[in-house]
């Protein structure tokens, strides 16, 4: 058999099974890192139920799902490294089954208490990138003509849209199956795989060169993280422990909105997104507000039929200063989505690492207009519906959803349980919803005619006075080095604290592998929690360093006392068959 071959690099072992190698995409390689300093999390997982009302043949449902898997190799894809870089792993057949709970038994308060439980269990079970399929399904049987399946899928080879797509293509093998005919979906001309490749080529061509340029003149100069004032303070341990709390808004509102923004000439998403702004701005008072936002990802013709990991993250830099009202504040964030919409292909993980950025959080402030679902799975004679299911978890501090669903606009908070409390959370979206009732009464109203809302916390990151002391040991002036590198800094005193200097988790995660690397040895990202500072962790690795010297002799002595012990039985036993002779 023959090694696989890894798009742009030199062959590497294989393992038994056939398979093939790529690069990472950007954003999967942002996932990756985060993952190698948060082992064991569910903050990527997208769980889904889809309740089916009807009679769901189990064996067609499950070939309808294995074609997908066969036709799509990022659904046969894994995680490993190659000379210290991540690789996608491809196999080229996938097993795949589909396990089925049988809850038919159970009473309908039992049912529904179970499949809660299964639900949550499926959600905040994490995945391993190196072993295993990264997705679970299971059917859920409540009875002859009802059933709910279960669907977890890892955000590294998938995202909410692609999702989507999975399940349409198995409607179309359900319905082509269960009528006795071929799936008619054909092979793809291009796969996952393929679109990473191009992305790693096009950011070193002229357009990405172009598109980057743009985002570091958007997002020059001291820009501050969002500085919300939160009920608990923020711990240098980054914990996404999470919580979601919903938001409805009644039909006149949500048709005011709508008026409103078809009467200014901008999309609801820029009323809502301004809403958003001027909420945080209540909260914070900063004039220079940064807030992330979502695009799909797939305006490129051939991405538009693939599963796999498209989805962008865009920071929105908006302008608040000069006490604009409302209508002209919405007049400036319409401009700055334009601008990220026209180079909105720049993965967020290259705008993260701009030297300005490296060392300035983005993960503060998160807001989505979702498309309204109006398609739905044609299965035949089987209704469907859908729902999230919570994984327990927040990536961003403040992450606000709103989508479309009939009249009526509804959304979700997901939020840091870290940070805010339920209170807190309920205060903020009663608020938001006050606000757009201002804003549709009254959008000439200066920000400054708007209630100030909470005292802000002090906004500024700057660092306690440390005298300046000098790497001088030759392990001080290697972890140095790094650091320096990673956060982008001239110098740093081996007194200073990690995460004083702006180090995060995702630069954790770059710090511990250069350190791997330089030292040879198996440090794990919580020995940066515990030793932050370059003196601390000299002494660690020096420590570590004596006592594995330590253990090495240890060996060498005992071995060297076991040769003596032999070498004198060797001579005792000699001399016992000269005696007898």
């Amino acid at each position: 058999m023959d090694s696989p071959q890894l798009i742009g690099f030199s062959p590497i072992t294989t393992p038994p099974n056939p398979t093939k190698s790529a690069y990472l995409s950007l954003a999967q390689q942002r996932l990756w890192s985060h993952e190698q300093s948060e082992v064991g999390t569910a903050i990527y997982n997208i769980p889904v139920a889809y309740h089916l009302s009807g009679e769901v043949d189990v064996a067609v449902l499950e070939q309808s799902l294995r074609e997908i898997f066969q036709r799509h190799e990022v659904l046969r894809t894994r995680f490993g490294t190659v000379d210290g870089q991540p690789v996608q792993i491809i196999a080229e057949i996938t097993e795949f089954s589909l396990p089925v709970v049988d809850l038919s038994s159970l009473s309908a308060d039992q049912q529904e208490g179970e499949l809660k439980r299964l639900e949550k269990e499926e959600a905040e079970t994490p995945f391993s990138l190196t072993d295993g399929a990264l997705w679970r399904f299971q059917l859920i049987s409540l009875g002859q003509s009802r059933h709910v399946l279960l669907v977890n899928i890892h955000h590294i080879v998938s995202d909410r849209w692609s999702l989507h797509l999975l399940m349409q293509e198995a409607a179309v093998n359900y319905k082509a199956l269960i009528e006795g005919q071929t799936p008619p979906l054909p092979p793809l001309p291009k796969q996952y795989a393929d679109f990473a490749q191009e992305q790693q080529q096009w950011l070193q061509g002229s357009k990405g060169l172009a598109q980057l340029t743009y985002w570091e003149q958007q997002l020059a100069g001291n820009l501050a993280p969002l500085q919300l004032p939160s009920d608990r303070p923020r711990s240098f341990v980054v914990s996404y422990q999470g919580a979601r709390q919903s938001l409805e808004l009644n039909q006149s509102l949500t048709s005011a909105l709508k008026q409103l923004s078809d009467r200014l000439g901008v999309t609801l998403f820029i009323t809502l997104l301004t809403a958003f702004q001027t909420l945080l701005y209540q909260y914070t008072q900063q004039e220079d507000m940064l807030v992330c936002s979502p695009v799909a990802g797939r305006h490129r013709f051939q991405t538009k039929e693939l599963i796999g990991y498209f989805i962008n993250i865009l920071p929105l830099r908006s302008d608040l200063s000069g006490d604009p009202t409302l209508m002209q504040l919405m007049n400036r964030v319409g401009k700055v989505v334009l601008g990220a919409y026209k180079n909105l292909d720049v993965p967020f993980q290259a705008i993260a690492d701009l030297p300005n950025l490296v060392r300035t959080p983005l993960t503060r402030g998160f807001f989505a207009l979702q498309p309204p679902a109006t398609e739905s799975l044609d299965l035949p004679g089987i209704g469907v519906d859908w729902q999230d299911i919570p994984n327990g978890t927040a990536n961003f501090d403040l992450s606000l959803f709103i989508e479309e669903k009939g009249d009526l606009l509804t959304g979700w908070l997901d939020y840091k349980t870290d940070l805010f409390e339920p209170t807190t959370i309920r205060e903020f979206l009663d608020r938001f919803a006050t606000l757009l009732e201002s804003l549709v009464a009254n959008p000439e109203e200066h920000l400054s005619g708007l209630p100030c809302l909470r005292k802000a916390e002090p906004t500024s990151q700057a660092q306690t006075e440390t005298v300046y002391i000098a790497p001088q040991k030759e392990i001080e002036r290697t972890i140095a080095a790094v650091w320096q590198q990673v956060l982008h800094i001239d110098q740093v005193s081996i007194e200073q604290n990690f995460f004083d200097l702006g180090g995060h988790s995702l630069l954790v995660a770059k710090v511990i592998s250069q350190l791997r690397e330089k030292f040879n040895r198996d440090l794990s990202t919580i020995d940066l929690f515990k030793y932050p500072t370059i003196r601390a962790m000299a002494q660690y690795l020096s420590q570590e360093s004596d006592v594995a010297q330590s253990a090495w002799q240890e060996i060498q002595d005992n071995a060297q006392r076991q040769k003596e012990t032999i070498k004198r039985r060797q001579q005792l036993m000699k001399q016992r068959r000269m005696t007898n002779r």
